[in-house]
């Protein structure tokens, strides 16, 4: 045997040793394609048919937050968005948009954590690779307004519940984070970047309390002010630079100031549903998004 098919060979076999590892790359892995997205499977344990159905389940969240959003996926400047489904994370489900560097330059991504029985955050992930945006406040007010209009109700930091119920219970406690303390990093909001989707949290407590007030404000800042202020807001705004003042009129600090007095104001139309995730905070932080998903759902 020749010296150059030998080695063709001995490759060959490595390939198979590989693949039957489960350590095949994961462009390897099986893709299908919708009109904006290109689903993937990093479980290795879907099927072709399990697959298409979720593809084109996250097509149609899409499609819900497009049409939201009165935008278009930006195909042409940026390529379809790849979605990769992968298991929960110590069996929470979450999702997380991130850049991927592609042959033709960068790729928007999105590493959805869980999906038997419903993705959770995917709309929210999907409004950030329409509206990439640096300031983590902004990106995820926008993010959890699309869950809350178009997306799941069970999702963080909602919960089953609401942004709104979940701050007023904040308040009770004392435990209110001021939106100046929420930069546009991710260590002010008790978490960590590691790079290709790996987010870690390292203060699960201050970020169900900033995420639960950052969806509460976006929710605000739409029923007040609408849409196109919120995506102008996102356009005009950078780095450390929140044009509030420009373009509602009203400074941060103002901003704030309103948003929870008109929270305040509508407390006792939801004071049974403060109640509960009063006590669930209370009661345990770390786990009272979960809990708060069980008693939504009915379940004791």
């Amino acid at each position: 045997m020749r010296r150059g098919q030998f080695v063709a060979l001995l490759f060959g076999v490595f390939l198979v040793a590989w693949s039957l590892l489960g350590a095949v790359p994961e462009a390897q892995c099986a893709s299908v394609e919708t009109r904006f997205l290109v689903a993937s499977d990093a479980t290795g344990q879907m099927s072709e048919a399990e697959l298409k159905d979720q593809a084109e389940l996250a097509q149609a969240t899409l499609d819900r937050v497009l049409e939201f959003w009165s935008v278009d996926a930006e195909i042409g400047q940026f390529g379809k968005i790849r979605v990769i489904f992968d298991q929960p994370r110590r069996e929470n489900y979450s999702c997380v948009f991130y850049w991927e560097r592609g042959p033709l330059g960068r790729v928007r991504a999105i590493r959805v954590f869980g999906y038997q029985g419903g993705t959770q955050m995917l709309a929210h992930k999907l409004t950030s690779a329409i509206f990439p945006q640096p300031d983590k406040l902004i990106r995820n007010m926008m993010g959890i307004l699309a869950e809350t209009c178009v997306g799941n109700p069970r999702t963080f930091p909602r919960c089953g519940f609401s942004a709104d119920e979940w701050v007023l219970a904040l308040l009770r406690m004392d435990a209110f984070l001021p939106l100046k303390d929420l930069g546009p990093d991710h260590e002010s909001w008790g978490m960590s970047d590691g790079g290709n989707g790996r987010l870690m949290v390292l203060d699960r407590v201050r970020q169900h309390r900033a995420y639960a007030e950052a969806g509460s404000f976006g929710l605000y800042l739409y029923t007040r002010y609408g849409l196109e202020k919120i995506k102008k807001f996102h356009r005009l705004s950078g780095q450390g630079a929140r044009p509030a003042q420009e373009v509602f009129g009203l400074g941060m600090d103002e901003l704030e100031l309103d948003w929870l007095a008109a929270l305040r104001q509508g407390e006792k139309s939801n004071g049974a549903n403060v109640a509960v995730v009063h006590r669930l905070f209370q009661g345990n932080p770390r786990t009272a998004c979960v809990m708060a998903q069980r008693v939504s759902a009915g379940v004791r």
